[in-house]
């Protein structure tokens, strides 16, 4: 389907096959036409690839690559890669299309990169824990430097779900050199930077979140990975400036609303939170809404308007004993901005350390700052 549909357009459009070059980073247009016209020729570089799909179909991308990528030989680097490919944009029935072929492929490498996969496929969708799924990657013999490193990075994010954070900091240093040792496969290694990126802006410093978020930003391969940097950004400037908060969500939200993602929902209600915060108008408030994160939102809506009693009345009718962790950290919050009682904010500061959500303590801390709560405190209280 690719190949024709490219063949299609430049037929059509004069002059489209050197800019396709350019767009491409191809060296020449008989490579661009080999791998047009050659069955099982392929794109030696994916991003080149997914720039001119970009360029041509910008609508049609995942529809157009998901074809594609299901015809390739499962015994040569593209196959390999649409595994990176369909994890980062969360195509997951491509992915575990791929999983099989590949498990089926004469190659070994293949065959490696395939059970590396499908063995962080098991631990998210649950059939094994994540420390049962760290116990099985240590115990894999790996031959490729690529699968050496990802299953490192697949092991990071199983720590960071046992919040074991002190183990995510230590293993992401022993494969920094991994990650830019990775040549052969560059949409791998800046996909792997990004990944890292992410779960660094969750656990360390503010500052540090802010350079790992730019990281992301720098080297995504994937809007969608793109729009999670986007979006902590937007969530780390909301205390300090409207305008850049503002900023950064609104690109996560344009992201989130073109691929229809599941996200769309969170990023509102960060937008909600970021506007009732400064005081103005929420664009995305429902007050028809059942769900308790939105119903929250409406309480700060409250809150803000200093119409307490109305925000206490929502809040009230939480059943929190049935609440998620993160859920019961805004709780909290939102208790203290009416009730002024520290044991509200320290609450809140808990659960969102609970829920792995550090830069969210963040807000309860500043108001226990101004409560007078003392410095050294707080900055244990922000490790």
């Amino acid at each position: 389907m690719l190949k024709q549909l490219l063949k299609n357009q430049i037929e059509i459009e004069k002059g489209l096959a050197n800019k396709l070059i350019t767009i491409s980073g191809l060296k020449s247009k008989s490579s661009l036409y080999k791998f047009i016209n050659e069955k099982d020729r392929e794109f030696d570089n994916i991003e080149g690839l997914l720039a001119i799909v970009h360029h041509l179909f910008p609508d049609q991308e995942f529809e157009i690559m998901d074809r594609y990528f299901r015809e390739v030989n499962p015994n040569g680097k593209t196959a390999r890669i649409s595994l990176e490919y369909a994890s980062v944009n969360r195509l997951n029935d491509l992915k575990q299309f791929m999983i099989d072929k590949l498990k089926e492929s004469k190659n070994a490498e293949s065959r490696e990169w395939a059970k590396v996969y499908e063995l962080d496929q098991q631990a998210m969708k649950g059939e094994m824990s994540p420390n049962e799924a760290n116990i099985l990657f240590d115990e894999l013999v790996l031959k490729t430097q690529e699968m050496k490193v990802l299953s490192k990075v697949f092991m990071i994010y199983n720590y960071y779900d046992m919040k074991m954070v002190d183990r995510c900091e230590q293993v992401a240093v022993l494969i920094e050199d991994g990650i830019n040792d990775i040549q052969k496969y560059p949409f791998l290694r800046k996909s792997l930077k990004c990944r890292i990126g992410l779960i660094n802006m969750y656990i360390g410093s503010r500052e540090e979140a802010i350079k790992n978020g730019n990281i992301v930003i720098e080297n995504a391969v994937s809007e969608l990975t793109k729009a999670v940097a986007f979006q902590s950004l937007g969530i780390l400037f909301i205390s300090e400036s409207y305008d850049k908060a503002h900023s950064y969500l609104l690109k996560a939200y344009e992201v989130y609303l073109k691929y229809n993602s599941d996200n769309l929902g969170a990023t509102k209600q960060t937008i909600s939170f970021l506007q009732n915060y400064w005081h103005k108008e929420p664009d995305f408030l429902d007050f028809e809404s059942e769900n308790v994160s939105d119903q929250h939102e409406i309480a700060f809506y409250f809150i803000q308007k200093k119409e307490h009693e109305k925000a206490l009345d929502i809040l009230n009718k939480v059943d929190l004993n049935s609440q998620p962790h993160f859920i019961k950290g805004f709780h909290y919050f939102y208790h203290g901005l009416i009730s002024q009682r520290r044991e509200d904010f320290f609450q809140s500061v808990i659960e969102f350390k609970y829920a792995n959500q550090k830069m969210y303590c963040h807000f309860p801390l500043l108001e226990l700052k101004k409560l007078g709560e003392d410095e050294l405190t707080l900055k244990v209280l922000e490790i």
